[in-house]
């Protein structure tokens, strides 16, 4: 795709954010390229919806989610000194367990979030590279251009990956 172009992840009238606070499947987000990386921006109703959806766009853009089960779980407790910390510490945990465990991961659901303690349960099934066709290996959650904020409507987020 050439550089300034982006594409919707979402078709019209697909809601991102799932029953029971679950975040699972793709989330609306625009995806973005910056020289040889990838990000996005989404919205969200909330805080914790956008932590989730953040989780949902990122293994997105690694395979897509709708193709990803959830016979992988685990609990992921994360905590970071400010929203953009605590935004880049829990992408990169979730990393670290795709990359440790093998796994890709597709259900995201914040259980607690307090201060800058995030309390979540996520959920996927072991990488198959002849069901999962892995569009760009994400090596790590940037600072760089990131933004985590609240705004009129809810919440606004926007992350740049090293690839």
């Amino acid at each position: 795709m050439p550089a300034g172009r982006c594409r919707m992840a979402s078709g019209a009238g697909r809601r991102a954010h799932l029953t029971e606070g679950a975040m699972g499947k793709r989330p609306a987000y625009r995806e973005i390229e910056h020289t040889a990386d990838v990000g996005f921006v989404l919205t969200a109703p909330d805080l914790p919806v956008a932590l989730e959806r953040a989780a949902a766009a990122m293994f997105d853009l690694v395979s897509d989610v709708e193709r990803v089960g959830d016979s992988f779980e685990r609990r992921v407790v994360v905590r970071g000194t400010d929203l953009e910390n605590l935004l880049v510490r829990w992408l990169t945990e979730l990393l670290f367990i795709a990359e440790s465990e093998r796994v890709l991961l597709s259900r995201f659901t914040v259980r607690r979030l307090e201060g800058f303690e995030l309390e979540a349960d996520v959920a996927g099934e072991p990488l198959d590279r002849a069901k999962h066709e892995v569009r760009v290996e994400i090596k790590a959650a940037t600072y760089h251009d990131i933004m985590i904020e609240e705004t009129r409507s809810g919440w606004a987020v926007r992350v740049v990956f090293d690839t």
